[in-house]
Parts: C-alpha cells; sequence; structure tokens
C-alpha cells in the first residue's frame, strides 16, 4: 500500500526574494501635512467633470460680460450689474485654484485650535492593501474596502468613503518608495486612482 504524498509545510516559508516589499513610514502629522491633506481630500471630493462645469460657467459669465459692456453703454448702474458679472465668471474660473488655498488655511486654523490633530500615525501599503495605526483608529484594509485613492505633490491619500479618510505625507518617502506604493495603487485600484500635476501611473 503506497504512502500518501505529504505537503510541503509553507505556512512558515519567508516570502520568495523577489516578491514585492510593503512601504511603511511612521510620522507625527505636523501642521502642514494636515494642511496638505486637506486640500487633497477637498479636490478629491470635486471630480474633473464638476470642475469643468464650473470653469464653463465661469468663461459664459466673462463673456456675457463683455458682450454687455460693449452694447450697454455707459449707464453706471447697468455697468455695476455687467461688473459683477464679471467678477463671479472670474471666480468660478479660479475656483479649482482657490479651493485648495482656501481648504489649506481653514485647515491650518484648525490644527492650531485642536491639539488632538497633533498624533503618530503608522502606514504601510503593500500588494494586498494597506495597514494604519493611529490613536483613535486601526485596521488591515484590503484594496477592496477603498473607495479611491489621491495622489498630489505631497501626499498620498486613501478614501475609505463616508467623508472618511487617511493619508501618508510623501515627505516620509523616497523616491523609490513613491514609485512602488503608485504601482500598487494603479494595480489594485485602477480608475479609482486619481492623481495630480505630473505625476504619473506606474
Amino acid at each position: 500500500m503506497r504512502a500518501p504524498l505529504s505537503r510541503p509545510q509553507t505556512a512558515n516559508a519567508p516570502p520568495p526574494a523577489d516578491a514585492p516589499r510593503a512601504v511603511s513610514a511612521n510620522f507625527l502629522i505636523t501642521r502642514e501635512d494636515y494642511a496638505n491633506y486637506r486640500a487633497a481630500a477637498g479636490r478629491f471630493a470635486v471630480s474633473e467633470g464638476e470642475f469643468l462645469v464650473v470653469r464653463l460657467f465661469g468663461a459664459v459669465m466673462l463673456l456675457c460680460c463683455f458682450v454687455f459692456l460693449f452694447f450697454l453703454g455707459s449707464d453706471v448702474q447697468e455697468f455695476w450689474l455687467d461688473a459683477l458679472l464679471g467678477v463671479c465668471g472670474l471666480f468660478l474660473l479660479l475656483w479649482g485654484k482657490m479651493l485648495p488655498i482656501w481648504l489649506r488655511a481653514r485647515a491650518g486654523n484648525d490644527y492650531d485650535e485642536n491639539n488632538r490633530l497633533v498624533e503618530a500615525c503608522s502606514v504601510a501599503v503593500c500588494a494586498e492593501g494597506i495597514d494604519v495605526d493611529r490613536p483613535r483608529y486601526r485596521a488591515s484594509l484590503p484594496y477592496a474596502m477603498l473607495a479611491g485613492a489621491y495622489e498630489d505633490k505631497n501626499i498620498f491619500l486613501f478614501s475609505l468613503g463616508a467623508g472618511m479618510s487617511f493619508f501618508l505625507p510623501k515627505r516620509c518617502l523616497t523616491g523609490e518608495e513613491c514609485s512602488q506604493i503608485r504601482e500598487y495603487l494603479s494595480s489594485a485600484l485602477q480608475k479609482k486612482f486619481q492623481q495630480e500635476g505630473a505625476q504619473t501611473n506606474g
């Protein structure tokens, strides 16, 4: 009678040498970190389509301003109404650039007034998901649980949906580690991973 073949025990086997490594960082949230986070969260919450619609309305209002200014002449009351139309149009055109500035300023004030925002965090990103450890929150999150992720020149933002998110500042990472995280997010989240500026997937 033949003995059954035994399966090798792999539970405690070390990972292959070429296995993708986790990227981890421990950091204390600074005022600048929190401002960067709030600005990125606001930018991530507004889609490109919404920004486009706002800019389109701004361009239309500015065009109307010039048309009305040309045809309405020098009537004082109509001139002020036309000027108001132009200011509103300019505001909508520049809203996408002014929103992060306003959010950063507000975040700085919140940070100065709230000591609990100064906390130590640990974030680890690997091919399977993300581990986050904060004083009031600890979790191991597979990528399927993320509503999306966002990258700008300052941070990686990870969204859980319903206004919940956490972040990893790039000041704690090397260029190689940023590229590794970008590769993980691009592969796992695909279109749910958004980037700003000159950042490129992979």
